[in-house]
């Protein structure tokens, strides 16, 4: 059955609030046993929206759902059973269009539904790249689903979100396809889609540009407490731009996360591209992105870090983390089994791979991965930024390749290429410390400037293996080591000949490690 919303008396001329009208139309199909809500074309003013079981609001391609923008006409909707809760957390105490506990629910069709979120913001000078700061303390997110199951978003175009645009908590088979969320690209908390504490989520074929992250897999202490991990989650064929991180998966993390693959996706124009946090205490496992284009560049500088709100990021294409977030007293977390298959990069900023002392990341596996390093941006960089945590942002030289406080990581046909005029704070193809078992294969590349001896640096290092490596032109030395033990030291079938020294450890010696096949250095 079709129920159209102006026989319910919506009247759609931008002006009228048509929020009963909608509604009416959305109880009578549930009370009818379900069918269609169509939004035929026109512009429907509207507060908060509540779908029901079994009912399908359909937009058509003219249909337009716009925000009242009046705190009065926005509700926090109510969990149903006796375990009565309020809106879920994150961004905004209300939303546009809300489900709780609601079974086979869908929005669909070419319209669009529109949060009006430059009119929660100061205005845009047309020039920077900072993050708009908002006007007042009212943002209500786009989308709010909670408990729900058998749901679907298809075609729809969320547009401006003042808060997040799309957030699901505890709901289970959910399918997302070929949407479009158009956010501003200087707009803070304005998330893509939020999978919080889901299971058995499926994105694919969108197109999201966003202020805030695109797409962030978390599990809020709300959500955890209600729904537990989030895992089983997969997306594919996107196209995404943020001035944060394009694809991310934290920083809240009250639950474990896990089971998740991204594919076949492109990044542009972004602060990061792919990044995992843990910070809350549970384990973010099993994670595969593969055939991935990422295009990150700087968005700040130091001085940003004097606003109230900043953004997240330093041109990272890979990011990981776990470390305390500040003031926490707790252990953050683990994360382990993750990897990165055949990405293709240009950035301002190296692959970050970070643990800490009580939570060291483990198996970590990058594979085919190019990385051109180009500046971009005009900004000078030479900076980490961990946010959050208790050292935030501070200076640091900026190694293609970063990784620390690691253990079973594995580099498998990675190439680095620095192109045009270097960044003064660009060092090493690679730089790591701390580290426990790992392997270095078919690594190609050559340190960032002259005044950078070595390609690849290591401290603190045991068990290390290195094979079929390559140094490029302009290498002092390709591999050196410091508090590195020569006997869990394996180097074998590399080719050297563009450098003026193969190996070489910091004190000064020369012992002896298991060394074999590999073209020597060439002669002074």
């Amino acid at each position: 059955m079709v129920f159209n919303i102006r026989d319910f008396g919506a009247v759609g001329d931008a002006t009228t609030k048509d929020t009963k009208s909608i509604q009416a139309a959305i109880d009578r199909c549930f009370e009818q046993g379900g069918g269609t809500v169509l939004v035929p074309k026109g512009e429907y003013l509207s507060g908060t929206l509540l779908l029901r079981s079994n009912v399908n609001l359909h937009l058509d391609a003219a249909a337009r759902i716009v925000s009242s923008m009046e705190e009065q006409d926005f509700e926090a909707p109510f969990s149903e059973g006796p375990d009565v809760q309020a809106l879920s957390e994150g961004q905004g105490s209300s939303a546009l269009i809300c489900a709780r506990h609601a079974d086979k629910v869908s929005i669909t069709g070419f319209g669009t539904i529109d949060g009006r979120g430059e009119h929660f913001l100061e205005p845009e000078d047309g020039v920077s790249d900072y993050v708009l700061l908002p006007l007042g303390g009212f943002r209500p997110k786009l989308i709010d689903f909670e408990g729900c199951t058998d749901v679907l978003f298809r075609d729809v175009t969320l547009y401006r979100a003042s808060s997040w645009g799309l957030h699901m908590t505890g709901c289970s088979r959910v399918n997302v396809d070929a949407i479009k969320i158009l956010g501003q690209l200087r707009g803070p908390n304005n998330d893509g889609i939020d999978p919080d504490s889901c299971k058995d989520v499926h994105i694919s074929n969108c197109h999201i540009e966003t202020g805030d992250d695109c797409i962030v897999v978390k599990t809020t202490k709300y959500g955890a407490e209600r729904y537990g991990a989030c895992e089983n989650i997969t997306v594919t064929n996107c196209t995404l731009t943020s001035h944060d991180s394009a694809i991310k998966i934290g920083t809240e993390t009250h639950g474990d996360i896990r089971n998740i693959t991204v594919t076949n996706c492109v990044i542009r124009n972004s602060n990061r591209g792919m990044g995992l946090w843990v910070r809350d205490g549970a384990t973010v496992e099993n994670i595969l992105f593969s055939n991935i284009t990422v295009e990150t560049r700087l968005f700040s500088d130091e001085e940003e870090t004097k606003r109230e709100l900043r953004w997240w990021g330093k041109s990272e294409p890979i990011f990981i983390t776990a470390e305390r977030r500040k003031g926490a007293t707790w252990a953050p977390g683990r994360i382990r089994n993750i990897r990165f298959d055949h990405i293709l990069v240009e950035a301002e900023g190296g692959v970050y791979l970070e643990g800490s002392e009580e939570s060291v990341i483990e198996d970590i596996s990058i594979r085919g991965l190019k990385l051109a390093m180009r500046r971009k941006s005009g900004y000078p960089g030479g900076v980490f930024d961990t946010q959050p945590s208790e050292r935030g942002v501070f200076p640091h030289h900026i190694p293609a390749v970063f990784c620390r406080y690691a253990k079973n990581v594995s580099l498998d046909g990675v190439e680095i290429v620095w192109d045009g005029e270097p960044n003064p704070h660009w060092s090493h193809a690679m730089y790591g410390e701390q580290i426990e078992r790992l392997t270095i294969k078919g690594f190609r590349g050559a340190p960032a400037a002259a005044g950078i001896d070595s390609a690849i640096a290591l401290k603190r290092v045991r068990e290390l293996s290195v094979e079929q490596c390559k140094a490029e032109e302009g290498t002092g030395t390709f591999l050196s080591l410091e508090e590195v033990a020569p006997d869990g030291l394996f180097v074998v079938g590399n080719d050297f000949s563009k450098a003026r020294q193969g190996v070489a450890f910091a004190d000064g010696t020369a012992p002896d490690y298991f060394a074999a096949a590999n073209r020597p250095a060439k002669q002074s």
